[in-house]
């Protein structure tokens, strides 16, 4: 075979000969067959991830909120360990303080609202039926209705799905009722070993990385720590605002049900663009239940509150650094709860910044590969990769 070392197709792929290229595929497809036939010996690293998961996700969540209050009092003299245990007291007091005070109304608010939902949307649906009948749509409005009536049914069995099929996700091992149990006791231990010394486990980790590649490790490094923190504290700390300002708007304009549908706007809020308005629709047939100027008042604050908090508040709690268009977050959320169930729906943005970041990297090492090989036609621009030229 001729000596091909002056290809830049083959010297690009880091060969010297076409053999070269030749082994690389067929290597590849051994490796690919291979590995669907034992694929089974995946399974217990599938299910040791999926059961870890939960509670690394919530521990990450405490070191970002955590830190931050942590450093602030470190600086103040006292020592980390003694901060953190600080911060914890505090919190765990006033979640248990708020927890005596609201948990009775939430409760009654929340029993209630689930027993009459069924019959507020009734309610609302029958309105809607006898509006249709006294206009020009009133042949059409049967077969309206009947669709309605089918979307609803479709929608509540794909909540319902979904709900199984994301608690399953979590971890097939234990319950669901477990899984939350250990993910609150082990996420706050977890979550104060990185808090107490945030450098270690970095510097463990530095150490098992090749010298050659530590650079390259240090930079993807830091921009998944901001891409992490900014959506994971940012969405949190915006959730709960959203759901204070709705449950001080709400109970200003004389909403029923006002706590619970405040609460539920805020959690669900969580999922980006579409958790909120998940509770946007109870809150409807509440306030139909009341008057027209009621519904008119809840319509207006409802959007007013979303305006508010998309142009003010996430802006400033979040900033615009984890550069994921709006549609794009709308497809990550159809894909990832196709894909992974409710799991997917609540952590597909991180799961698909994490994703996007090593494509990034990889694509900008193939640029600065290409460049070398193939410059003299022409050299790829924006080839360098660190948290400056990434963001």
């Amino acid at each position: 075979m001729k000596n091909d070392s002056k290809s830049p197709l083959i010297n690009f792929f880091g060969g010297k000969t076409s053999y070269y290229l030749i082994g690389l595929v067929a290597l590849l497809s051994v490796t690919i067959y291979l590995l669907n036939k034992i694929s089974f010996i995946f399974h217990p690293f599938v299910v040791i991830f999926s059961t870890v998961l939960p509670p690394l996700v919530f521990a990450l969540l405490l070191y970002y909120l955590f830190n931050p209050i942590v450093n602030f009092l470190s600086k103040k003299g006292l020592s980390r360990g003694l901060s953190i245990a600080l911060s914890y007291v505090v919190i765990l007091g006033a979640l248990v303080i708020g927890g005596f005070q609201l948990g009775p109304i939430i409760e009654r608010q929340a029993v209630d609202l689930f027993n009459q939902l069924p019959g507020f949307f009734n309610d609302f649906q029958q309105t809607i039926q006898n509006f249709l009948d006294n206009t020009p749509f009133a042949a059409q409005s049967d077969d309206a209705m009947a669709s309605l009536n089918s979307i609803v049914k479709d929608f509540s069995s794909f909540i319902v799905n979904n709900w199984q099929k994301g608690a399953k996700g979590i971890g097939t091992i234990f319950s669901a009722v477990s899984t939350v149990a250990i993910t609150l006791f082990t996420g706050p231990i977890v979550a104060f070993f990185l808090i107490k010394n945030p450098q270690k486990l970095y510097q463990a980790f530095m150490a098992i990385v090749p010298p050659r590649f530590r650079h390259d490790a240090q930079e993807l490094t830091k921009v998944a720590n901001q891409q992490l923190g900014a959506f994971l504290k940012g969405q949190v700390i915006a959730s709960l605002l959203l759901g204070a300002i709705y449950w001080v708007v709400f109970l200003i304009i004389g909403l029923e049900f006002a706590t619970v549908i405040a609460i539920a706007a805020g959690i669900l809020s969580i999922i980006p663009y579409i958790g909120a308005f998940l509770a946007f629709f109870p809150g409807l047939f509440i306030a139909f239940q009341d008057s027209s100027f009621m519904v008119v008042k809840f319509v207006f604050v409802w959007f007013a509150v979303q305006m508010l908090h998309g142009d003010l508040v996430v802006p400033r709690v979040m900033g615009d650094r984890l550069k994921i268009h709006p549609v794009t977050i709308l497809i990550v959320l159809l894909v990832m709860g196709d894909l992974l169930g409710l799991v997917g729906v609540i952590f597909g943005i991180p799961i698909y910044s994490m994703i996007k970041l090593m494509v990034v990297f990889t694509f900008r090492k193939f640029k600065q590969r290409y460049n070398k090989y193939f410059g003299q036609n022409g050299t790829y621009e924006n080839t360098d990769f660190s948290e400056d030229d990434y963001l």
